[in-house]
């Protein structure tokens, strides 16, 4: 039964039929989503090479698309601002691309330099400069296979002003100089998604496919702009490739405005799969996931070439660090975060360090510190602990700050941090030198608008918070560190009203954490498991 279930998996797993003109041969549509980095993870850029090249044996009609977030989100991508992800995306000559909220990262002048880096550029139908009224990036691309015109959409969720960096869409007086046509709790998104779709239709597009990423149904994706509601809200669509929620979607799928099947897929994430979309000659779609069991050539080009790059830093990034005799786990082994859903003892680690962090300022001892979980990107392994595995875990360009913050401000983002909890939310906040519980029996009382504005209203669910074992005190100051994404931009939709800034930012986060991790020859057994900093029920 365990084998027939696993070949229905990957097996063909849906098709639909299409009003265009029907193609001479298959076209190919091969896909990835939320690579994060993963270079040579499970099948790896040179496996998704070897793949490509095998189809093209079968069929002339073959495209490789991405649906966002490889620029970051690992070493690599951090020590080159994304730089060396374009490099490799080239080498393997992807045809299109859509930007996912991490390829903001690392600022906007290094997001423009990396879409004119990419060969096939990046595409965009929602992402607009609200000075010019202009789109920043072209909105689709239609390409040609014999007689068929296949329209490729791009969408990127408007959830990126918040889970990026907010202030990079921001001027100087903090007005949003970007938009990704979030207004109106969705409407604004699925009127631009219609319009473009209109727009190739009437261009003799016979087939739209729109790679977005908006994701689907996990907790930290944004309903009202994720993929379903979106083919819900519009018509003329036939495929969604999404990324995003790093969900494995061989198939879902949606009935659009005229009551038709619509195929929404994803790949989950770090290549652990290889999206295959098949438009017949039939005019039918048809969509499978590929594992590392279907994909086993590699493209020694890109072995090559991914060497080469490690090459260049793997040295430095390998010096010991410490040594633990336990996993840190940020992820469990169903590719689950464990720290958008609870405290961890990594997540303690990396708080503790950012607390110690404080003492050697000039500012001195804080009293809390507290992180994202979102900000939290890999495990610690047993074994030694290197740079390497450092900038893993931390390796967004995230400053560490001081800050005084009124004890009201701190529960107010408590709960903010806390609103879509139990699951998948990476506002969620980890502390040092705190404790406190969420009650998920009370409904959240946040109310959050397209822009990340929040507001709180009714019964709250966190409670029993304490500092240092003292009930917090509304009324009084308290000194935190942070990283400047939470405590200064919004990140995750915090606010921290009333926050006057002691220590501007002075130190990466992931190098506050290596020196922290070096001072011990083993990590304390104290951080393999979670502590009770935070209690949920």
């Amino acid at each position: 039964m365990k084998k027939i279930l696993a070949f229905l998996f990957v097996a063909v797993l849906f098709a639909a039929s299409c009003e265009g003109a029907v193609p001479q041969d298959d076209v190919i549509i091969l896909y990835t989503n939320d690579v994060h980095c993963g270079i040579d993870d499970v099948i790896g850029y040179a496996g998704v090479s070897a793949y490509r090249q095998e189809m093209q044996k079968v069929t002339p009609y073959v495209i490789l698309a991405d649906a966002g977030d490889w620029a970051s989100g690992g070493t690599i991508g951090t020590i080159s601002l994304g730089g060396y992800l374009v490099e490799i995306m080239n080498a393997v000559k992807y045809n299109v691309a859509v930007p996912g909220n991490h390829e903001f990262d690392f600022g906007m002048e290094q997001f423009k330099k990396l879409a004119a880096s990419l060969d096939c550029g990046l595409t965009a139908c929602n992402f607009r400069d609200l000075h010019t009224g202009e789109l920043v990036l072209k909105p689709y691309k239609i390409l040609e296979y014999g007689n068929v015109k296949v329209a490729f959409i791009g969408a990127t969720t408007p959830d990126t002003v918040v889970t990026s960096n907010p202030s990079f869409f921001k001027d100087k007086d903090k007005k949003y100089i970007y938009s990704f046509s979030g207004e109106n709790n969705g409407k604004k998104l699925y009127e631009t998604i219609q319009n473009t779709v209109d727009e190739v239709r009437a261009g003799g597009a016979d087939y739209v496919i729109l790679v977005a990423h908006l994701g689907e149904y996990k907790r930290d994706v944004t309903e009202h702009w994720s993929a379903p509601t979106v083919v819900a809200n519009t018509r003329g669509i036939d495929a969604v490739i999404d990324g995003h929620s790093h969900e494995v979607t061989p198939e879902l799928k949606i009935k659009n405005l005229d009551g038709k099947d619509v195929i929404i897929t994803q790949t989950g994430t770090k290549l652990n799969y290889l999206g295959k979309m098949t438009l017949n000659k039939e005019g039918k779609i048809s969509t499978v996931l590929l594992s590392s069991a279907d994909v086993k050539a590699k493209d020694e080009k890109i072995v090559k070439l991914i060497e080469d790059i490690k090459a260049k830093y793997e040295g430095t990034l390998e010096q010991k660090l410490s040594h633990a005799d336990f996993d840190l786990p940020a992820i469990n082994s169903n590719v689950e975060w464990l720290i958008r859903n609870g405290e961890t003892g990594l997540c303690n680690l990396v708080a503790d360090a950012f607390l110690a962090a404080a003492a050697k300022t000039p500012t001195g001892k804080a009293d809390i510190a507290l992180l994202n979980s979102g900000g939290i990107r890999a495990n610690i392994k047993a074994g030694d602990v290197t740079l390497n595995s450092v900038v893993n875990v931390l390796p967004f360009i995230d400053y560490i700050c001081i800050a005084e913050v009124p004890g009201q401000s701190i529960l107010d983002d408590l709960e903010i941090g806390a609103r879509n909890m139990p699951g998948n939310e990476g506002g969620l906040l980890h502390v040092a030198g705190m404790t406190y519980k969420i009650n998920t029996g009370i409904p959240t009382p946040v109310i959050m608008d397209d822009k990340g504005n929040t507001a709180i209203s009714g019964d709250r669910r966190v409670c029993d918070v304490y500092v240092n074992g003292e009930p917090i005190d509304p009324k009084k100051i308290y000194k935190v560190i942070s990283i400047d994404y939470v405590l200064l931009e919004n990140g995750n939709g915090h606010v921290f009203k009333g926050t006057k800034i002691i220590e501007p930012p002075f130190s990466i986060a992931y190098e506050v954490l290596g020196d922290y991790v070096s001072q011990f020859e083993t990590l304390p057994e104290k951080y393999k498991e979670p502590q009770g900093r935070i209690k949920i029920k």
